[in-house]
């Protein structure tokens, strides 16, 4: 595992580290290091050099801003080291593409970065006057009939985001995200926001239950990779009672509102939904809670009934 070093000048490597753990988990191999106020570039240095002694295998440090001492210092001291790696425009963008990039070169990991710096409204304004293609014969898929390859259904209801849009996505190796959710697919400014988060390495459907599972029952989308997103287990529940087949679905986050039951620090439930998710499970269908691929997948089931006791 590559080791990962934000610089900057105050507590911007901190903060993004911080962000960035919000989305990815905790990243055992990311530090940080900072130039306070009343530092300069000699202390900023001896900082540097004690972290980078604690590492061993390669690493690529970020720093904030060309010219500044936090990227001069890096350059200096490691140019002519050919383990370590050294970037400016220091950002969340960067910083999550450099954690799930791999073996990228800085290159690389800065070109997928910038594709993330939009101009909202203009890019609004362009899908909302993109005409959304309908297709109702679905008799030209037979081929691909009963095929579908999901490679995971999930309940989140904040649909597209980071985790979905840049952690899960990548490690499921998507090939298509579909948003399953009567209302979402039925109101423009929420499809618009998110074909703008979903990445465009990936193809988007935003769909109703009943499209959903008349588009996969047909396999409308041949053997694509479909990642299912569901915005509410009711959802979920809904999409099987109409015909739609899944073996596992996780459960990523339902936020806190009064009276609802915690099941995880990212999961609370009422008791509707408590009785929707063990219809769910009777269903046969595995449910288990799991926030990024970094942390291990518990059973919901069990946790739902632990609570229950």
């Amino acid at each position: 595992m590559k080791n990962i070093v934000l610089v900057s000048h105050g507590l911007l490597a901190e903060g993004v580290k911080s962000s960035l753990e919000m989305i990815a988990g905790k990243q055992p191999n990311l530090h940080t290091i900072s130039l306070t106020p009343d530092g300069d570039n000699l202390q900023f240095g001896e900082e540097l050099e004690e972290k980078m002694k604690t590492f061993a295998g390669k690493t690529i440090i970020i720093a904030d801003l060309l010219g500044g001492t936090p990227a001069n210092v890096s350059l200096q001291k490691y140019m002519d080291n050919p383990d370590v790696e050294i970037m400016s425009g220091l950002s969340l963008p960067v910083a999550l593409e450099c954690v799930l990039g791999g073996d990228r070169t800085p290159t690389a990991i800065l070109a997928s970065a910038k594709e993330t710096m939009v101009d909202l409204k203009a890019s609004a304004e362009e899908v909302i006057q993109a005409p959304d293609v309908l297709e109702n014969n679905l008799s030209q898929y037979e081929a691909f009939a009963g095929q579908a390859n999901i490679v995971n259904a999930r309940i989140d209801e904040r649909l597209i985001h980071g985790q979905v849009a840049g952690i899960w996505s990548s490690t499921l190796k998507t090939q298509r995200l579909m948003v399953i959710n009567d209302a979402a697919a039925e109101n423009t400014l929420q499809k618009t926001s998110l074909r703008m988060a979903a990445p465009k390495s990936m193809r988007l459907s935003v769909l109703t239950v009943q499209d959903a599972v008349n588009n996969i029952n047909a396999g409308k989308y041949g053997k694509q990779r479909l990642f299912l997103i569901f915005k509410k287990p009711s959802d979920v529940l809904k999409f099987i009672e109409l015909g739609g087949k899944l073996e596992h679905v996780t459960v990523g986050n339902m936020s806190f509102e009064t009276g609802n039951r915690e099941i995880t620090k990212n999961i609370y439930i009422t008791e509707e939904e408590a009785h929707i998710f063990a219809a769910i499970s009777n269903s046969g269908v595995n449910i288990t809670a799991q926030l990024v691929p970094s942390e291990p997948a518990t059973d919901f089931m069990k946790k739902l009934t632990n609570k229950e006791k």
